[in-house]
């Protein structure tokens, strides 16, 4: 799925193996309701589970615990804010097969109750997760599609009227075809009507939310190429009127730009300017229009290269932003030692003199030389090209800082070291507590504002992590994934 607006109808979660003392039934699960405290919730179930998470911003603390289920890869997921239950998820506790075909999917309208759907489809669904209470329930239900392994259909319910529905890999019909050539001549303020008039056909609905037939409405509508049925294009609708649209490998055609071309070319270029520099118009893969504003996104891919782009986004036909994916080979490499000598405040040219070199310039946006000015500048480890470090410049102060794969010193962390360590703690104590500092793996800020990102590993496992944020110097967030 793809799109400037997407429809998310369900809670993910990260699946946690436990042990057997943070087993939960299906009907355990069902039997606990929102607004249970949290000792209500240990009490019934017989164990504490595993705090996967844990925040505190401005006295609002929230907690995620989950437990797992009897079937493999089944599990439980509840946040409390405070102490009372708030919300709840699951995944694979209900294994009741409840499905539903694409024909009865097309006839779901947004404002029917969920026994009027029930009794459209002949089932009632899987209820994956439920937040709120009395009439501010919001539910999220899930079916799978009539023949299919991977089809699958997700609705949310609010206040018990369907205000939301979402299919995913449905399979499209002969018919929801389109070219390149359609996409081109379909225009942002098109009626729903005139598009499915114009293209024959009337595309895949995968996803609606809002009151019907008014302005807050939101449809998406999906077509496949015609000549393949992996491109694809999206067609974006609100209160009945095209405002975005989008394409994925339905143009054919290959337009290249080199990295000096990239590098060279400046924000506030206009688009016709870059299409003489580079030498080709580049791919029109988004378009998007509020009020009197044109948004439009362009890509190119690197010369020999199909899977190294650089997208280049447009505001009324002048070029706000540029990004590149995948597109460089970087010779500009960054040693430990240095990353951890530049600190935050540094301006741009400082950073430059310390490693040697200028780094790759993956993504700009602002006007040029003023404070608004955002640049991301990223180099290749010394000693291995998997390992990075990316600096974010604001005009040319340096905001933020990151590395991945830098630091290779092996930092562990128990669970029940984990478990002890409380929102609030000083990074000392922390450090005190387990034994090590952990990686830092990103900071920003200065003073008493800094914020920073400390990754440990989970102690005896060759997969898992542990995240702890500090805010000020304290421990203001923290998660793991991992720990049985």
């Amino acid at each position: 799925m793809f799109s400037f607006y997407t429809f998310v109808f369900v809670i993910c979660t990260t699946f946690v193996s436990h042990s057997n003392a943070d087993l939960i039934t299906f009907q355990q699960y069902s039997t606990i309701e929102i607004g249970w405290t949290r000792d209500q919730v240990t009490q019934l179930i017989g164990s504490q589970g595993i705090i996967t998470s844990q925040s505190s911003y401005e006295g609002f603390n929230t907690t995620t615990i989950q437990y797992t289920g009897s079937q493999s890869y089944s599990s439980a997921t509840f946040y409390f804010q405070g102490s009372i239950l708030y919300s709840k998820s699951q995944n694979g506790l209900d294994t009741t097969v409840c499905q539903i075909t694409q024909q009865q999917y097309d006839q779901l309208a947004i404002g029917l109750t969920r026994d009027e759907v029930t009794n459209l489809v002949g089932n009632p669904g899987i209820i994956t997760s439920e937040t709120g209470t009395g009439n501010t329930t919001n539910i999220n239900v899930q079916y799978q599609l009539v023949g299919s392994s991977s089809g699958v259909v997700y609705l949310g319910f609010y206040e018990g009227k369907l205000n939301s529905r979402y299919e995913s890999r449905f399979a499209s019909t002969i018919n929801n075809k389109i070219s390149f050539q359609q996409f081109s001549i379909v225009q942002i303020g098109w009626t729903q009507q005139h598009v499915i008039q114009f293209l024959g056909c009337s595309g895949t609905i995968t996803s609606q939310s809002g009151t019907q037939d008014l302005s807050n409405q939101w449809t998406t509508i999906q077509y496949t190429g015609s000549q393949s049925s992996f491109p694809s294009v999206e067609f974006n609708f609100q209160g009945g009127k095209l405002y975005s649209k989008y394409q994925n490998g339905i143009d054919s055609r290959v337009y290249t730009m080199t990295q000096q071309q990239f590098l060279s070319i400046q924000i506030g270029w206009t688009r016709n300017q870059i299409t003489n520099f580079v030498g080709s118009q580049g791919s029109i893969i988004s378009e998007y229009v509020s009020g009197s504003t044109n948004y439009t996104i362009l890509r190119y891919t690197a010369p020999g290269n199909i899977y190294a782009t650089a997208d280049l986004s447009f505001v009324n036909e002048t070029l706000s932003s540029k990004y590149g994916s995948n597109y460089f080979l970087n010779s500009n490499t960054i040693n430990l030692q240095q990353y951890t000598s530049i600190q935050i405040g540094w301006n741009q040219q400082k950073v430059v003199e310390l490693i040697g070199s200028q780094g790759i310039i993956i993504s700009q946006s602002g006007t040029v030389g003023s404070p608004n000015e955002l640049t991301t500048i990223q180099y290749t480890g010394s000693q291995s090209s998997s390992s990075s470090a990316t600096f974010y410049f604001q005009g040319s102060i340096l905001s933020s800082k990151s590395q991945n794969g830098l630091d290779t010193t092996v930092c562990p962390i128990t669970q029940q070291q984990y478990n002890q360590l409380e929102i609030g703690w000083t990074r000392d104590e922390i450090t005190n507590l387990v034994g090590n500092p952990g990686i830092v793996t990103s900071e920003s800020g200065t003073g008493n504002t800094t914020n920073i990102y400390v990754q440990y590993q989970p102690d005896g496992k060759s997969y898992g992590v542990v995240y702890l944020g500090f805010y000020g110097g304290k421990l203001n967030s923290k998660s793991e994934s991992g720990f049985k």
